[in-house]
C-alpha cells in the first residue's frame, strides 16, 4: 500500500476535509466527496451551505486564531437537497516550524441521533401536558412520604405543596394515614386503591377515590410511586340526596297504606 493513511483518511465513516487559510477545501474524504461532489477549488460553506460568504461563527476560524480544537453543531446540505445534522471539530494541522498552515474538519452526521431526540422531546412534552391537565389530582412522592411533583389541578385546590408531607397537605395531619396506599405501594410495588375525605386549604371536605402507581428506576427499584385523586364528592352527595329521597318515598308510601 503506497500511502496507509490516505486510506485511513478515505475510509473514516464521517466527513473529513482539510481546509487552508480562505477556507477553502484542498483534500477531502470518500464519504464526502460522495455525498457532497465535486470539491475542489471551492469554499467550505459554498459546499457545505451553498452559502455565499463563511458562517458567522466559525469552528475552523477559530482552529487558525488560537490553536485549539473547536466544535460546533450545524445543518449542512448534501447535493441531494437533503438536510443532515453535524457534530463539528475543527483541529489545527501545523508544519515543521509549528505554523499553523491548515485545518482539518471532521463533521459527524447525527441527524438519527437528533430525530430521537426531538421525538423523546416532543413526547414528553406530550406527557406534561397530559400529567398537567388529566382532571384529577396527582403527586409524585417519595418513601418518606414527600410530594416531589405535582399537576395543576392539585396545585388549584391545595396549594404549592412541594417538599410537604402528602398527608399534611391533604389532611392537615402530623402524621402518615393508616392505612396508607402510597406505603403499600413502596413496599409490594402493587397499585392501590382506596376512598378518602380530604380537606382544600378552604376547609371543605372533599371525597377522593384514590389510585397509587409505582415508578421504577432503570434497575426495577420502586423508587417513587404516583398517587392520583379523583375528586368524587359530587358523586357522594348525590349518592346522600338520592338515599333521602328513597326514604322518604319509602315513608310516604307506609303512610299511604
Amino acid at each position: 500500500m503506497d500511502n496507509p493513511y490516505k486510506s485511513y483518511f478515505d475510509s473514516l465513516p464521517c466527513y473529513l476535509t482539510v481546509q487552508d487559510r480562505d477556507f477553502r477545501i484542498i483534500d477531502a474524504n470518500r464519504r464526502f466527496r460522495y455525498d457532497f461532489g465535486d470539491w475542489e477549488g471551492r469554499f467550505c460553506y459554498q459546499v457545505y451551505k451553498h452559502r455565499s460568504e463563511k458562517c458567522e461563527i466559525c469552528p475552523v476560524e477559530r482552529a487558525f486564531w488560537d490553536g485549539q480544537c473547536h466544535r460546533s453543531e450545524e445543518q449542512v446540505r448534501c447535493n441531494s437537497g437533503k438536510e443532515v445534522s453535524v457534530l463539528v471539530e475543527a483541529t489545527p494541522l501545523t508544519d515543521a516550524n509549528g505554523e499553523i498552515t491548515r485545518v482539518m474538519e471532521l463533521s459527524t452526521d447525527v441527524t438519527l441521533i437528533k430525530r430521537f431526540e426531538d421525538q423523546i422531546r416532543e413526547g414528553r412534552r406530550r406527557y406534561r401536558s397530559l400529567f398537567e391537565e388529566v382532571p384529577c389530582y396527582i403527586t409524585i412522592q417519595t418513601p418518606e412520604l414527600r410530594i416531589i411533583e405535582t399537576n395543576r389541578a392539585f396545585r388549584e385546590d391545595f396549594g404549592d405543596s412541594l417538599g410537604c408531607h402528602c398527608y399534611k397537605a391533604y389532611k392537615h395531619r402530623t402524621e402518615a394515614c393508616m392505612p396508607c396506599p402510597v406505603r403499600q405501594t413502596f413496599e409490594d410495588g402493587q397499585p392501590h386503591s382506596t376512598e378518602e375525605v380530604v380537606k382544600a386549604p378552604g376547609g371543605e371536605p372533599v371525597n377522593v377515590l384514590v389510585s397509587t402507581a409505582p415508578i421504577h428506576d432503570d434497575a426495577g427499584n420502586v423508587v417513587s410511586v404516583m398517587e392520583m385523586s379523583t375528586n368524587i364528592t359530587e358523586v357522594r352527595r348525590l349518592e346522600s340526596q338520592l338515599t333521602s329521597l328513597g326514604l322518604l318515598i319509602g315513608s310516604v308510601s307506609h303512610g299511604l297504606k
